[in-house]
């Protein structure tokens, strides 16, 4: 049954057998599991995470996105589901379930599915919590929430390579990484360390995307390299690991997030273009490795 409660966390008395269970019986239904990280915070990682999902979703796949940045969510705002009210649904065994809010568009995508805790806490009020209860939040996102079936389940990570990033790590199969780097040495250095991090944690597929790559000049049009050229592609070449893209600035993809639209629905942008090759090629290669097993 379905009932109308507000959604809660009683992280202490958790059990955290039966939700570890919850969790790997719920990713059995997800065809692929993506981190998307940086290692570093400013690079506009939550736009890749977002912009990834409204991509795959308009090519037919069926896409949740998990907000597990607990202590500065805005995935909600920027998939416009941010003043959703969170349903819960009570199970044979007493536990509870949220129901994610979703959003298509008006039609342009599947049905994206959402959970974040954002939903859970006013905009303006801080989540003051340890490690242990972040971690714990996190896990509840994952295996108290009503997912169902997915073609892919995106999960987009806090700057850093710290406690959040490790429990979705040792907790799910991942399938892929995509690490979000800018193109300047100083973005690099963390970049690099996020990658590090997922090879070591044995992902079994590492990719670069360059995001705020270059800007056309609205004026000239003229491309303009504000941060450099050519690190995501050196970054990807010394890890040894994929390059899937290039993203440039786009003054629309901005105004976009902040209305809670994604910019890739705006099919005639240079951002837009390069999130669907980006999405395109991710895709082909997953699928490509899942046929081979």
């Amino acid at each position: 049954m379905t009932i109308k409660t507000p959604a809660t966390f009683n992280v202490p008395g958790l059990g955290t057998d039966p939700l570890t269970q919850r969790i790997k019986e719920k990713e059995k239904q997800w065809r692929f599991r993506i981190a998307v990280l940086s290692g570093k915070g400013g690079v506009g990682k939550s736009t890749v995470a977002v912009n990834l999902a409204a991509a795959l979703a308009k090519q037919g796949y069926f896409v949740g996105v998990l907000d597990a940045d607990v202590h500065g969510p805005n995935i909600a705002k920027m998939l416009g589901v941010e003043k959703a009210e969170i349903l819960a649904e009570k199970f044979e065994d007493g536990h509870f379930e949220m129901i994610p809010p979703m959003n298509d568009f008006f039609g342009q995508t599947t049905p994206i599915k959402v959970m974040s805790m954002g939903f859970m806490v006013p905009d303006d009020q801080p989540i003051i919590w340890r490690g242990a209860l972040v971690t714990k939040a996190i896990k509840q996102l994952l295996g108290d929430v009503k997912w169902g079936t997915l073609d892919f389940m995106i999960v987009d990570f806090p700057p850093g390579t710290g406690d959040q990033i490790l429990t979705v790590t040792q907790t799910l199969s991942l399938d892929a990484a995509i690490i979000v780097t800018t193109p300047q040495e100083v973005a690099l250095l963390d970049t690099g360390k996020a990658a590090n991090m997922m090879k070591q944690m044995e992902v079994p597929y590492v990719a670069v995307v360059e995001n705020m790559s270059y800007l056309i000049c609205p004026h000239c049009g003229n491309k303009i390299d504000l941060f450099g050229e050519g690190g995501g592609e050196k970054l990807a070449e010394k890890e040894g690991v994929d390059f899937l893209g290039k993203v440039p600035i786009d003054l629309k993809a901005r105004e976009a997030s902040d209305n809670g639209t994604p910019i890739v629905l705006f099919e005639d942008t240079p951002a837009a273009k390069a999130f669907m090759e980006i999405a395109q090629k991710l895709a082909i290669r997953l699928e490509k490795e899942k046929g081979d097993d």
